[in-house]
């Protein structure tokens, strides 16, 4: 039995079985080859595989269609793109799926559409582990094991999935291919010169507040969540914030080093035990103090024109501040806890 219960298995036998005895014919003009549906925290992911497919498929990606969403009704624009205009929608799917506002509004129009046509049409791919699949779509569906495929391959059997469905995958010519490495080249010379520019300096500051924003908010759904929890968000004095509980501290502050450059400029982030009592007050700075964790991260943007962070020295392992207040949480949890054991 797989990371999934068995799931994996008993899915590819039968879609197996069904491909070979399951003669389709398509005669709908579908707008979208393909269609994500996700909640926030895989939109990094959606964002990967779309990359990864635009050139050869048409596809719906709401952070791709958000001109459209200002400029009009976006619920009536979620119905309609996963109700009747893809061709194959795929779900990114974790537990809160179809619990938010648009995951909310797209789950039903992929049911509503499944309840007259079927749900062959529909690819899972789980992005957490042990999660089953909805109560109202069929076990023999289609599914993605992202962990042990991989971004490639995920693309690979999507575009197989198009194509069965009556879809005509666009083959890159060698001058495609030469147009996508040079866009790929400019687009970062563009990166890198933002980033080595005077308006890097205001994106910095509005990605500090940002992650000031959520480190509280993170904070304040703790608070709203337990009866007796002591955790308190207070910014610190060097322009960063220190969340303390039970005797540990999780802090972060920003060494600032130059005006106009982020060549010596660098996030600092730590999780130390001794720093707050059990009452989250400070204590002496001569008092004994263990750091248990620390990262050092600068100011960068990915291929995506994500604002986020990377590792200060190599630039590698790029972070949302979303994602990086996840991270960060969820390694300072354990140790507070651990206290009241």
């Amino acid at each position: 039995m797989g990371k999934f219960g068995g799931w994996e298995k008993n899915i590819k036998l039968k879609m197996t079985k069904n491909m070979e005895s399951k003669e389709i014919t398509y005669s709908v003009d579908f707008k979208y080859d393909v269609a994500f549906s996700f909640t926030q925290k895989d939109e990094e992911l959606a964002n990967s595989l779309f990359l990864l497919l635009k050139d050869r498929l048409s596809c719906f990606i709401y952070s791709e269609e958000q001109k459209k969403l200002a400029g009009g009704n976006g619920e009536d624009l979620f119905n309609s793109v996963f109700s009747k205009e893809s061709r194959i929608v795929v779900i990114l799917l974790r537990q809160e799926y179809g619990n938010t506002k648009w995951t909310r509004i797209e789950e039903t129009a992929i049911r509503n559409r499944g309840f007259e046509e079927g749900y062959d049409f529909v690819i899972l791919i789980p992005t957490e582990n042990h999660i089953p699949p909805p109560k109202w779509l069929p076990k023999n569906r289609l599914w993605i094991g992202l962990e042990r495929w991989g971004v490639d391959t995920a693309a690979g059997v999507i575009e197989a999935r198009v194509q069965e469905f009556g879809g005509n995958v666009k083959v890159e010519t060698i001058a495609d291919k030469a147009a996508k490495i040079e866009n790929e080249f400019l687009e970062k010379n563009k990166r890198e010169f933002l980033l080595n520019s005077l308006e890097v300096v205001s994106l910095v500051n509005e990605e500090l507040n940002k992650l000031k924003g959520l480190f509280k908010k993170q904070v304040e759904d703790i608070n709203s969540s337990t009866k007796n929890w002591k955790i308190t968000f207070r910014e610190n004095n060097m322009g960063g914030v220190d969340i303390l509980s039970n005797g540990f501290m999780l802090s972060f502050h920003y060494y600032d080093n130059s005006n106009n450059s982020l060549s010596s400029s660098y996030l600092y982030l730590l999780i130390a035990k001794g720093y707050s009592d059990e009452n989250g007050n400070y204590t002496s700075y001569h008092m004994d103090h263990k750091l248990l964790y620390k990262s050092e991260l600068r100011f960068d943007i990915n291929n995506l024109n994500q604002n986020g962070w990377s590792n200060r020295e190599t630039r590698e392992n790029f972070i949302t501040s979303k994602k990086l207040v996840d991270f960060m949480f969820e390694k300072f949890m354990p140790h507070p806890t651990s206290a009241l054991r």
